[in-house]
């Protein structure tokens, strides 16, 4: 952790497939959906019953990639696909909304003819059941798990421009309180 952000690091803040467990080098926000939909129609192709997961921050929905990406999947009809939005209301240079709003997500991805559920993206019932009820769905469209997040730690909600670009470097107590709280609650 301590070369996280740094020249040379295999953690650089963005997605990287040198880094073990990562498959696909994704920096430019977008390319990852765009990925997904490659893999979704590579396994239709094959007739394999994979399901291909992408998960995408809403300030990242402001690439074009990502609408060229959802009528692609729209089209051939990759309902093996479900793509994960983190709606957490902000991106890298601020609140999503003060940057690009993005308006009625749920109604954007219906308008390219996905599939939506919309879900708090902490309630892991709901989410293992929105996978199972798209696993199971056979109807010809992608999907689109909408969930409304937040960082998860109180302190740090409301600071993103800070907390985006490298590692801690402020006083950690608070850090430790919500962490050692969260898991008394047992929340991970």
């Amino acid at each position: 952790m301590s070369t996280y952000f740094g020249n040379g690091t295999r953690l650089k803040g963005l997605a990287d497939a040198h880094v073990p467990g990562v498959e696909v080098t994704a920096g430019s926000l977008g390319h990852g959906l765009s990925v997904g939909v490659g893999l979704a129609l590579g396994a239709k192709m094959n007739k394999t019953q994979q399901m291909c997961y992408a998960l995408v921050g809403d300030g990242e929905l402001n690439e074009g990639t990502i609408w060229e990406a959802s009528l692609f999947a729209a089209q051939f009809k990759l309902d093996n696909l479900v793509v994960i939005v983190d709606v957490n209301g902000f991106q890298a240079m601020g609140m999503t909304d003060e940057v690009i709003s993005l308006g009625n997500i749920e109604a954007k991805f219906r308008a390219f003819d996905f599939e939506v559920v919309s879900i708090g993206g902490r309630d892991e019932a709901a989410i293992d059941r929105a996978y199972r009820d798209f696993k199971a769905s056979k109807n010809g469209k992608p999907k689109a798990l909408i969930t409304k997040t937040g960082k998860g730690v109180s302190f740090m909600e409301h600071d993103n421009i800070f907390w985006h670009r490298g590692l801690i470097r402020r006083p950690t107590k608070p850090l430790l309180w919500n962490w050692e709280s969260a898991h008394e609650r047992r929340i991970f």
